[in-house]
Protein backbone atom coordinates (compact mmCIF):
# COMPACT_ATOMS: atom_id res chain seq x y z
CA UNK A 1 0.00 0.00 0.00
CA UNK A 2 1.38 3.36 -1.14
CA UNK A 3 0.81 6.22 1.69
CA UNK A 4 0.59 9.58 -0.05
CA UNK A 5 0.48 12.87 2.17
CA UNK A 6 -2.93 14.04 2.19
CA UNK A 7 -3.93 16.41 -0.63
CA UNK A 8 -0.19 17.36 -1.48
CA UNK A 9 0.61 14.16 -3.53
CA UNK A 10 1.15 16.05 -6.51
CA UNK A 11 3.86 18.95 -6.80
CA UNK A 12 3.47 19.24 -10.50
CA UNK A 13 0.38 18.68 -12.78
CA UNK A 14 1.73 16.75 -15.71
CA UNK A 15 4.13 13.97 -15.98
CA UNK A 16 5.96 14.38 -19.39
CA UNK A 17 8.04 11.71 -21.25
CA UNK A 18 9.48 12.90 -24.49
CA UNK A 19 11.81 11.07 -26.55
CA UNK A 20 14.09 13.05 -28.89
CA UNK A 21 16.40 11.62 -31.68
CA UNK A 22 19.51 13.37 -32.80
CA UNK A 23 22.35 11.68 -35.14
CA UNK A 24 24.61 13.98 -32.97
CA UNK A 25 24.21 12.07 -29.32
CA UNK A 26 26.96 9.32 -29.94
CA UNK A 27 27.94 6.89 -26.94
CA UNK A 28 31.07 9.03 -26.44
CA UNK A 29 28.63 12.44 -26.12
CA UNK A 30 26.08 10.89 -24.45
CA UNK A 31 26.70 12.56 -20.57
CA UNK A 32 27.59 15.79 -21.94
CA UNK A 33 24.49 16.05 -24.19
CA UNK A 34 22.36 14.96 -21.42
CA UNK A 35 24.10 17.24 -19.28
CA UNK A 36 23.35 20.27 -21.83
CA UNK A 37 19.73 18.86 -21.92
CA UNK A 38 19.44 18.70 -18.18
CA UNK A 39 20.82 21.89 -17.83
CA UNK A 40 18.61 24.30 -20.02
CA UNK A 41 15.46 22.08 -18.46
CA UNK A 42 16.27 22.96 -15.06
CA UNK A 43 16.88 26.71 -16.11
CA UNK A 44 14.04 27.11 -18.18
CA UNK A 45 11.20 25.01 -17.04
CA UNK A 46 9.79 24.59 -13.30
CA UNK A 47 9.13 21.09 -12.27
CA UNK A 48 10.78 18.48 -10.90
CA UNK A 49 11.93 14.21 -10.78
CA UNK A 50 13.86 14.96 -13.86
CA UNK A 51 15.29 11.63 -15.33
CA UNK A 52 17.25 11.49 -18.44
CA UNK A 53 18.29 8.21 -20.27
CA UNK A 54 19.56 7.62 -23.87
CA UNK A 55 21.30 5.78 -26.29
CA UNK A 56 23.27 6.89 -29.42
CA UNK A 57 20.78 9.08 -31.47
CA UNK A 58 18.33 9.05 -28.83
CA UNK A 59 17.20 10.71 -25.28
CA UNK A 60 14.56 10.22 -23.16
CA UNK A 61 13.57 12.80 -21.15
CA UNK A 62 10.85 12.42 -18.15
CA UNK A 63 10.09 15.27 -16.18
CA UNK A 64 6.85 16.71 -13.73
CA UNK A 65 5.58 19.98 -14.67
CA UNK A 66 3.05 22.28 -14.90
CA UNK A 67 3.20 23.58 -18.53
CA UNK A 68 4.14 21.10 -20.76
CA UNK A 69 4.41 23.31 -23.84
CA UNK A 70 7.29 24.64 -22.13
CA UNK A 71 8.95 21.61 -21.67
CA UNK A 72 8.11 20.44 -25.26
CA UNK A 73 9.83 23.97 -26.40
CA UNK A 74 13.46 23.16 -24.70
CA UNK A 75 13.58 19.86 -25.26
CA UNK A 76 13.09 20.68 -29.57
CA UNK A 77 16.03 22.81 -29.73
CA UNK A 78 18.11 19.20 -29.05
CA UNK A 79 16.57 17.36 -31.84
CA UNK A 80 13.29 16.02 -33.31
CA UNK A 81 10.88 14.46 -31.64
CA UNK A 82 9.69 10.77 -31.98
CA UNK A 83 6.97 11.14 -28.90
CA UNK A 84 5.78 13.15 -26.54
CA UNK A 85 3.32 11.83 -24.08
CA UNK A 86 1.70 14.11 -21.06
CA UNK A 87 -0.36 12.41 -18.17
CA UNK A 88 -2.12 14.59 -15.80
CA UNK A 89 -1.10 13.26 -12.48
CA UNK A 90 -3.42 15.21 -10.41
CA UNK A 91 -6.16 13.56 -12.15
CA UNK A 92 -4.67 10.11 -11.10
CA UNK A 93 -4.27 10.98 -7.43
CA UNK A 94 -8.01 11.98 -7.42
CA UNK A 95 -8.62 8.58 -8.98
CA UNK A 96 -6.63 7.33 -6.52
CA UNK A 97 -8.08 9.09 -3.49
CA UNK A 98 -11.71 7.91 -4.79
CA UNK A 99 -11.15 4.12 -4.85
CA UNK A 100 -9.07 4.56 -1.44
CA UNK A 101 -12.39 5.99 0.09
CA UNK A 102 -14.33 3.19 -1.87
CA UNK A 103 -12.19 0.46 0.16
CA UNK A 104 -12.49 2.27 3.46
Amino acid sequence: MVNVPHDEAVNFRYDIVTVIQNKEITKENLKEFSAKVKENIVSNCTGDSLAITGMRGMLKVHWHADDPAEVLKVLEQFGTVLSHDVEDMKEQYEIYKAKQQQNE
